[in-house]
């Protein structure tokens, strides 16, 4: 039996919202179609999606107008739990899907509620745990999982249940560069070898434009086009709501008789309708070396939170102050257990860990504090207040802040993170992103020495984590030091000079990044991708382009040399 996904005059409003969150949606996603929903953190999609498979409204409370209709169930009068065989979901969230002890169970739970036999299940499990690079994970505690792993962990469950449709809210915000193209692929492949339909919400154009059939873009709650991949992408950009991968916005730059989709494609384009001219070598940028006085120390690092695994091995390392270091490397490779050292939040098993010359093993966490900012991965963990003004008091009275600076402090680190007219919002009602950004701000109103970033560009929009990122870079040229733990690479590359990676909780390397990006069976080791400019010019290497271009206007500097007074002006 097929399902159509219907949408008809749709509109929905949360409890105590002024605006509708989606508003006059009119939407058929026929059976078998790969779709892309995208557009900026805060324009509907997710509630449009919790429509999908009966969150709304039968969970979140609020006004819905019009109907949802999955083949001949009307989502009204569906329970969510029939529903739940037919669509399948991953949400922005993984840790707030996952409910059983172990990752066997967790991938087990959905095939047992749908009365699937145990052989059935059995086969399904395996499946699962290698689709997903999940094997050996099958007693760990996914509440113990990082973020990628809990997110490949909800995947495989989906997997597992083989539902009709596929509904999968950005797949790929936790998982490490390699992690996120391997399971795109796969779930475009399972859809398209299940025959099932397949709605993804994602910010990742790069990876997700060349697997879909059609791009639908939401602002403001609304749809405001809607069509097949290669229409959209013609239609050109959409200021503060779409943009298009730079390779493509180069391809239009530089009049190429195509619209390419990847490095490959764009330098064939560019080789048959130019002449190209060669580059005088260009240097190669090392950058500074710090001095003075390290403000973090490792010595001797291991950590373990059982006695199974070490988690870090023998780690030491120096930070020193104003540096602005990227820590990368693939899921569960040790880098959020490295960075919870600081803060006191682990203790080293063997070793020390000095800030500021203090011992963190002797220094509360709450003297740790005054020097140190640390945002979580999941602000979920960090937000403890129902207003965005009672979360950004909290910190300042539980540190004896005078409150004669409150107000001035609140103001200017919401003005930092873009949200000053959010003062009286609930929490609540915030997007991943919003509440990431609230956290940032949250720590800014102490004025740390040290900022410790955990991923905060999950569940951002492009324009965000460009934001996020002029935020870093403003704090770090204050004199802030940062330690910031990505899976952008291409953002590492502009804002970082350090890059520091962790394999199975060692170092793999420590140095400046340029060094890094050139050292390609590295990268590939620790699951770290070239940005796509930066394989665009490993591509162009004949012609002197250097391999460690990251940035747009670098990369179009250096074809505008290439071709030459052919491109004129």
């Amino acid at each position: 039996m097929s399902y159509l996904i219907d949408f008809q005059n749709v509109s929905f409003t949360y409890a105590g919202a002024k605006q509708p969150a989606i508003q006059d949606i009119n939407l058929e996603i026929q059976p078998g179609e790969i779709v892309l929903i995208t557009g900026p953190a805060g324009s509907g999609k997710t509630t449009l999606c919790s429509c999908i498979n009966g969150l709304i409204p039968h969970y979140h409370e609020g006004s819905l107008k019009g109907h949802v209709k999955i083949g001949q169930y009307d989502t009204r009068k569906s329970r969510v739990g029939g529903l739940a065989s037919l669509v399948g979901m991953v949400f922005q969230d993984p840790e707030s899907q996952l409910i059983t002890n172990n990752v066997l169970d967790e991938i087990a739970f959905g095939p047992e509620n749908l009365g699937v036999s145990r052989e059935e299940i059995n086969q399904r499990i395996q499946a699962a745990l290698v689709a997903t690079r999940l094997n050996g994970y099958e007693e760990r505690e996914p509440h113990n999982l990082s973020g990628g792993e809990q997110q490949a962990c909800v995947i495989a469950a989906t997997y597992a249940m083989h539902p009709e449709i596929y509904v999968m809210d950005e797949p790929l915000a936790n998982l490490d560069p390699a992690g996120r193209a391997y399971i795109l692929n796969l779930v475009v492949q399972v859809a398209k070898d299940r025959a099932k339909t397949l709605v993804i919400v994602e910010h990742s154009l790069e990876e997700t434009l060349p697997l879909v059939e059609r791009v639908i873009i939401m602002n403001k709650g609304k749809i405001i086009k809607d069509g097949p991949t290669h229409e959209i992408l013609k239609g050109g950009d959409i200021p503060q709501v779409f943009k298009r991968p730079d390779i493509m916005r180069l391809a239009e730059e530089f009049k190429l008789d195509g619209l390419p989709l990847n490095p490959q494609q764009f330098q064939q384009y560019l080789r048959s309708k130019y002449q190209l001219n060669k580059l005088s070598p260009s240097p190669y940028l090392n950058g500074h070396k710090p001095s003075g006085q390290a403000i973090i120390e490792f010595e001797n690092v291991c950590f373990s939170y059982d006695d199974e695994k070490e988690t870090l091995e023998d780690i030491s390392l120096k930070i020193y102050p104003g540096e602005l270091v990227a820590i990368m490397g693939r899921n569960g490779s040790g880098k959020t257990t490295l960075v919870r050292h600081i803060i006191g939040l682990q203790q080293p098993s063997v070793g020390r860990v000095t800030v500021n010359g203090m011992d963190v093993a002797h220094t509360p966490t709450h003297v740790l504090a005054r020097d140190v900012g640390f945002c979580f991965q999941n602000p979920n963990h960090q937000i403890v207040s129902f207003t965005v003004r009672e979360e950004m008091l909290f910190g300042l009275k539980s540190h004896n802040i005078d409150p004669a600076e409150f107000d001035q402090r609140i103001q200017e680190a919401l003005q930092i993170v873009d949200m000053e007219d959010m003062l009286n919002q609930e929490v609540f009602d915030l997007g991943k992103g919003q509440k990431q950004r609230l956290t940032l701000a949250s720590v800014l109103t102490l004025k740390p020495k040290i900022l410790v970033i955990d991923e905060p560009t999950t569940g951002q929009d492009p324009e965000m984590v460009d934001e996020i990122f002029t935020i870093i870079k403003r704090l770090n040229d204050a004199g802030t030091t940062i330690l910031l733990i990505t899976h952008k690479v291409d953002y590492a590359a502009m804002y970082a000079t350090r890059a520091l990676v962790l394999k199975e909780g060692r170092i793999s390397f420590d140095g400046h990044i340029q060094a890094l990006m050139q050292n390609h069976q590295l990268m590939t080791e620790n699951s770290l991708e070239l940005p796509e400019l930066t394989k665009l010019a490993v591509e162009l290497g004949d012609l002197g382009v250097p391999n460690w271009v990251v940035s747009y206007e670098d990369m179009k500097d250096h074809l505008r040399q290439i071709v030459g007074v052919q491109h004129g002006n």
